[in-house]
């Protein structure tokens, strides 16, 4: 047979194995249940899709994201391990015809797919030899994205008893691990862990009331790629204009951006054209990039789990890396409020179903399969709900497997100019700069615009004319009031796929009843996480560790816990403001650019060191909010 070191060569191009890779790929061969947990970017993909090639048939991987599941397929096609999705976007039938005759060595599908009647009774034409159940840790209801649909797998089980079973998973607690082995009946289960450590990872908390100023410090020089990790969008293009102000190379990304956006700002960052990846939690599934020496979260995460995914992005070539997590004394309340506060109620829920059913046009025993552009703002207007609720409400349905759902932020715009040309240039000699670019642009690349209603890319003319959305537009509303152009405009923001048939009564009953679950784990893991966040005694690696089952002795010395970091000797106040006033001298400097300048002392020292200049009427701040010497 084969040896696996020499298909490890040819496929993936590298010359030994990763901590437990070889020991999973044998256990899985001799057709054992397997369960194997490994740090992220341990490699887990390659302990199933490494034994695929061979098996006779194909291997049938099971994951909860259609993003990664696409990534994956493409990934491994490339390696030349023939690999398809199945999707909403073809006939099942169609696709099952495929599966079975055209020798795939893996088979991807959602766990909602996976329940098909259809699917299920076609499955014993596709020979399979083996299931894959990739972040196994959905399955539970106390693991990190809980999601009901995995609980189903046990189906497949059914009907295929005598196929071995791998579930892998990058982060689950002792009770997940547990619930993991229960919801997927796994026999007698070969078990692997590698260590959860990070250890070349430096883990720092700092509390700070001024986090833009903390980031401009710790992003001064920088040399190596880093991810700052932000709560919300706006934030995200807050931060990013901080530090493209601040000369310092940096790109955003969040999930209201459209597919070629994303894809421009991931590749400018992996190239390295910007170092710094600025962006919300829906950056990182599936991002292998082994020279990322910082990662930083502005807000913490709601879980351990989240945090210890998104540090462990870094460092992943073994150099020493570092995760700095900003904590302030509001952030407390605002995780809570994020969270918790804005957990719909039972009744809200079935009243966001119902309306949302009656939006989209969704019959009774309808919407299986069936696609629909949601405008969500629109909606929210239209039954005057709250945004926030709404949004965790289609969470809610999306893990129910109700309705799966995509963020999309499509515009589907068009336009016609109904003024003669002479009109449209005069127009365009009087227009302010920002209307005439505009014009200017759409008379220019849209060549039919004069004679008929022509599709326009509204995100190409935000670019090229380099104004903003909301301004485009203002613009175009304004000229169509002026009788200038014709312009329709409907904004699609989210994609939904129907996935269970629409009845009232009965469709939300299993939601429900895990409503009040969902709270509960929730609320552990903001309060696990908030106590990890705020203890400054003990070895921020130990206490991770133990998190996750894990017991070490020796402290890492690398953390900002105070069992790791040595006594720093006190600096006197006199030498402190000795400092301060050497780089004021050079010119008014604001309090962030002293923070750049002497990164060596404390936020504390700093203004305490302010505090004394200004008692002996050394410095003072003018109207700009800037120091100067007096």
């Amino acid at each position: 047979m084969t040896k696996l070191i020499d298909l490890l060569s040819k496929y993936w191009k590298a010359d030994e194995f990763r901590p437990m890779q070889e020991e999973i790929c044998t256990s899985i061969l001799a057709k054992k249940d397997t369960l194997a947990l490994l740090p992220t970017g341990g490699g887990k993909s390659l302990c199933y899709q490494l034994p695929s090639l061979l098996f006779e048939g194909p291997t049938l991987v099971i994951s909860p994201l259609i993003s990664l599941m696409q990534d994956q397929v493409a990934q491994a096609n490339a390696k030349g391990i023939k690999s398809m999705a199945f999707n909403a976007n073809q006939s099942l039938d169609n696709q099952l015809d495929n599966a079975a005759f055209g020798r795939y060595k893996l088979l991807y599908c959602s766990p909602e797919k996976a329940q098909n009647s259809l699917f299920l009774a076609r499955l014993s034409q596709l020979n399979i030899q083996c299931i894959a159940v990739d972040e196994a840790h959905c399955i539970s209801q106390w693991g990190n994205d809980f999601r009901p649909a995995f609980r189903e797998i046990k189906s497949l089980r059914e009907k295929l008893p005598k196929v071995p079973v791998i579930a892998l998973t990058a982060s689950a607690t002792p009770a997940v691990i547990i619930d993991i082995k229960e919801q997927l009946a796994l026999d007698n289960p070969n078990e692997f862990k590698t260590s959860f450590a990070r250890e070349n990872i430096a883990l720092t908390f700092e509390n700070t009331q001024d986090k833009y100023g903390s980031i401009l410090r710790t992003f001064h020089g920088i040399k190596t790629p880093a991810i700052i990790y932000c709560s919300s969008r706006r934030e995200t293009e807050e931060v990013n204009q901080l530090l493209n102000t601040n000369g310092i190379k940096a790109t955003y990304f969040h999930g209201g951006l459209t597919a070629q956006q994303k894809q421009d700002r991931l590749f400018a960052w992996q190239q390295e054209q910007k170092l710094v990846m600025v962006a919300t939690n829906a950056f990182g599934m599936g991002i292998d990039k082994g020279n990322i020496g910082l990662v930083v979260h502005l807000t913490i995460p709601a879980s351990l789990e989240h945090y210890y995914q998104e540090i462990g992005r870094a460092g992943r070539n073994g150099n020493n890396a570092k995760a700095i997590a900003y904590f302030s004394p509001g952030d407390e309340q605002r995780l809570i409020q994020q969270y918790l506060g804005q957990l719909p109620t039972p009744e809200f829920i079935q009243k966001c179903y119902k309306s949302l059913c009656n939006y989209l046009i969704i019959g009774h025993g309808e919407g299986v399969e069936q696609e629909w552009r949601l405008s969500f703002q629109d909606f929210c207007r239209a039954y005057k709900f709250s945004p926030k609720k709404v949004d965790a409400c289609i969470t809610l349905f999306d893990q129910a497997s109700i309705f799966h759902r995509i963020n999309t932020n499509r515009q589907d715009a068009s336009c016609q100019i109904i003024c003669s040309p002479t009109q449209f240039k005069l127009e365009l000699e009087k227009a302010p700069l920002s209307h005439s670019k505009v014009l200017q642009f759409i008379g220019r690349e849209y060549a039919g615009v004069f004679e008929r209603e022509t599709t326009i890319d509204l995100d190409l003319i935000t670019r090229k004319s380099k104004v903003s959305f909301s301004t485009l537009i203002d613009v175009m509303e304004h000229y169509k009031q002026q009788e200038l152009l014709s312009f329709n405009y409907a904004s699609s923001d989210i994609h939904l796929i129907g996935i269970k048939p629409r009845d009232d009564k009965h469709t939300l009953n299993e939601l429900l009843k895990n409503t009040e679950l969902i709270y509960t784990a929730k609320k552990e893991k903001i309060n696990s996480m908030l106590s990890f966040a705020k203890q400054q005694n003990r070895c921020k690696q130990k206490e991770l560790l133990a998190y996750f089952g894990e017991s070490i002795t020796i402290s890492c010395k690398l953390c900002s816990a105070n069992e790791c970091v040595p006594i720093k000797k006190e600096i006197p106040i006199k030498d402190i403001a000795a400092q301060i006033l050497d780089y004021v001298e050079q010119g008014p400097l604001a309090t962030h650019q002293l923070k750049v300048s002497l990164p060596h002392l404390s936020v504390a020292e700093l203004a305490e060191g302010l505090g004394w200049l200004e008692r002996q009427q050394k410095i003072k701040t003018n109207a700009l909010a800037q120091i100067i010497k007096l």
